[in-house]
């Protein structure tokens, strides 16, 4: 049987409140600050090679990104999600973080932990990010590598993240319902708590790949079973 406990939680009135009450205003904004990735996730459609040269010429300048902050800050913004791809594959990531924190924005960061390095470390606990989000693409390295479809991912990954767990940054964890990840649903809640104390998310929505070598059918695309 399951026990709920009824609790009382008082929500604090904060100033920012009667701000967005005055006018409507950008609470929030999201940089997409490459569309490369070392990994190659099935379901993922941000997924061009970490060693593409086109896309990377194609990324924001960081003056573009301080540029579109600055618009964003201007609208009332105080928080940014940085992603990608993968953020970290940008030999400039640090520069740019730090462009951020410093304008006085709260700064999320979705990465897939498997190029966290100690310099990463250093920077998020000298300048403390809002939260990184790590997605958790399986409980098991043949899981994990099904979704990725790069060897040894599962290895990084699990390095990555311990170090960012271990470190004190704060970290949130996330997963996917996928059909190649659905028998391991309850591992990866055990696997997700073992990792961090703080809550973990499925995310209930994916944007699939589109293929246009797969055959259409009434205009919708018909997608490989993930």
């Amino acid at each position: 049987m399951t026990e709920y406990i009824d609790e009382e939680i008082i929500i604090t009135d904060l100033p920012l409140w009667d701000r967005m009450k005055e006018k409507r205003r950008v609470f929030s904004f999201t940089l997409e600050i490459t569309a490369r990735c070392n990994n190659n996730c099935r379901h993922c459609y941000i997924n061009l090679p970490a060693g593409d040269q086109k896309a990377k010429s194609q990324e924001l300048t960081i003056d573009e990104i301080s540029r579109i902050a600055d618009e964003a800050i201007e609208l009332g913004a105080v928080w940014v999600l940085v992603t990608g791809g993968e953020p970290l594959l940008r030999n400039d990531f640090s520069d740019i973080y730090l462009l951020l924190k410093r304008k006085g924005l709260l700064v999320t960061v979705f990465t897939n932990a498997t190029l966290i390095r100690q310099e990463h470390i250093d920077l998020f606990l000298k300048y403390p990010p809002r939260n990184i989000e790590v997605t958790v693409y399986g409980a098991t390295k043949e899981t994990y590598e099904k979704i990725t479809g790069i060897p040894g991912s599962f290895s990084a990954y699990t390095r990555g993240l311990s170090l960012l767990v271990d470190s004190g940054v704060k970290v949130r964890l996330k997963a996917m319902a996928l059909k190649s990840t659905y028998h391991e649903m309850k591992e990866i809640g055990e696997f997700c708590r073992g990792y961090t104390k703080d809550y973990y998310r499925f995310d209930p929505l994916l944007h699939l790949r589109y293929d246009p070598t797969l055959p259409l059918t009434k205009n919708k695309c018909v997608l490989s079973d993930v």
